[in-house]
């Protein structure tokens, strides 16, 4: 089932307003959990780098993710990735391996295991990432990406980093379930800096926090392969509207679009439709490397990477540089 966000969580309406009383009683569930893990959370040996949002939904941390660890990876340190791995049947730490499926692993981690893989970067997965990180440390890695780790405060970590969907930013401003907010505004003050993605506004701070500007953009060798073609495109990701618009505004061709919830988990009869619609309108099928990841190897869907862009990029790496220090 899709599941649309409601139009309150974006203005404080009358239905907003009623949820209220609810969200503060989230906020003081949420606020005791993270005094009760602050207490029992493990500082690591080595540098901890957190990238989450503040927000139900996609924000676009996964470009983020990917990009610092091919950056760091670069720089000589081992990388290794930390994540609660979305759909993962792991109770224990476990590195993801090339035999690994998004049905044991979840996506998101395959995603970036296969994107990585040419870096050596170690993928874990784990409900409990303050053992995932311990058994990172012991494989080997001189740094830990902490994947969604806002919210995750189990693990101590060097630098707080939240990312912003500039597009949508933080709706109404209220938490769950009147607004997207996983946590009051004032939560804000715990992170570092922040980035806000896709953003038409370029100053330097954004809730009077310092913020760089980066953009995704779909990766261009991907696109010039789907010139002078039909195109049907489909996504089970947070927002799947962003996707096909951003093929559309690539000069993609796309005659058909399939919206599915985020982490869809395809049946045999879904993928059959999508083939058919495909072969209706002589087009080829796209969708999003996440997406990718969920899908028979055999299934003839053309995967569009996602890369991140933007002249604040070096300034993030030398921010976290200091902070690493």
């Amino acid at each position: 089932m899709m599941f649309t966000q409601p139009a309150f969580w974006h203005r404080r309406t009358l239905c907003a307003m009623a949820l209220w009383p609810v969200s503060l009683v989230y906020q003081s569930i949420a606020t005791l959990h993270r005094w009760c893990r602050l207490r029992r959370r493990y500082w690591a040996a080595i540098p901890v780098i957190s990238i989450g949002n503040i927000t139900l939904g996609g924000a676009g941390k996964t470009p983020v993710v990917q990009f610092l660890a091919e950056y760091f990876a670069n720089q000589g340190e081992q990388v290794a990735i930390l994540s609660r791995g979305y759909g993962s049947n792991n109770n224990k730490p476990y590195q993801l391996t090339a035999q690994d499926t998004a049905a044991t692993v979840g996506d998101e981690p395959l995603m970036l295991y296969h994107a990585l893989a040419q870096h050596s970067v170690q993928v874990w997965v784990s409900p409990n990432r303050a053992d995932a990180a311990r058994r990172a440390e012991q494989a080997g890695a001189t740094l830990l990406i902490l994947d969604d780790g806002f919210q995750h405060h189990q693990l101590a970590r060097n630098a707080d980093i939240v990312v912003v969907d500039g597009t949508t930013g933080f709706g109404n401003g209220l938490c769950l379930p009147a607004g997207p907010l996983r946590e009051p505004l004032r939560a804000l003050k715990r992170a570092h800096f922040m980035i806000v993605l896709n953003s038409t506004e370029s100053h330097p701070h954004y809730w009077q926090h310092t913020a760089y500007r980066a953009k995704t953009k779909l990766h261009a060798q991907d696109v010039a392969k789907l010139t002078g073609k039909n195109v049907v495109a489909f996504a089970g990701i947070a927002h799947p509207t962003h996707f096909f618009t951003a093929l559309t505004n690539a000069g993609v061709t796309v005659v058909a679009t399939q919206a599915f919830a985020d982490h869809h988990a395809f049946t045999r009869n879904e993928l059959k439709d999508l083939q058919a619609l495909a072969a209706q309108h002589n087009a080829v099928l796209v969708t999003t490397g996440k997406d990718a990841a969920r899908l028979p190897t055999t299934f003839p869907a053309r995967p569009i990477r996602l890369e991140l862009t933007g002249p604040d990029l070096m300034n993030i790496c030398e921010d976290l540089h200091a902070l690493l220090r």
